[in-house]
């Protein structure tokens, strides 16, 4: 009985052994399992942290160029708003002198004559006038002449008391 025993220690002994190894194979299994799963879970992380890092920085850099198209933008509205002025200031500069030319008296003078017919007035057409006597228009049948008119001025009353009181004639 005994070598049955230790036939049977045995096959127990090698049974144990081999539920061993296949324990101690299962737990490699399992760990080898959740090491592939946390260093999958560590790679996904590092791959997030970087598309992160990447779509920051690229957000950063659109920005950069964004304002840089508003500042280039604005540099050339002030460029065209600059060269309108230089060309309105060009045409204020042509108008004038354009009213300068148009003012001048031979300029007047040839609009009188071509587009109006006027004429230098004759000496008919001449009235000289007196400048000691006070004249007023009359109207003789549709025709304008001048008249000297009498013209009675009042001196101011301080005068008048002072001429009353001493020209006692």
């Amino acid at each position: 009985m005994s070598a049955l025993v230790e036939l049977y220690d045995e096959e127990i002994e090698q049974f144990n052994v081999s539920q061993h190894a296949k324990i101690v194979s299962i737990r490699k299994k399992r760990m080898e399992k959740e090491n592939a799963k946390k260093i999958a879970f560590q790679n996904f992380v590092n791959m997030l942290a970087s598309i992160a890092i990447v779509l920051i920085i690229a957000g950063l850099f659109s920005s950069y160029i964004y304002k840089n198209s508003m500042v280039n933008e604005a540099k050339y509205d002030i460029f065209n708003l600059k060269s309108e002025i230089k060309s309105l200031n060009a045409k204020i500069e042509e108008l004038s002198a354009s009213i300068e030319n148009q003012t001048e008296l031979k300029n007047i003078e040839k609009i009188a004559m071509e587009q109006l017919n006027m004429v230098y007035p004759t000496q008919e057409q001449m009235v000289y006038i007196d400048a000691n006597y006070h004249y007023a228009l009359k109207d003789q049948s549709g025709e304008l002449y001048a008249e000297p008119v009498q013209v009675v001025s009042k001196k101011p009353i301080f005068e008048q008391l002072f001429t009353a009181l001493f020209n006692s004639n």
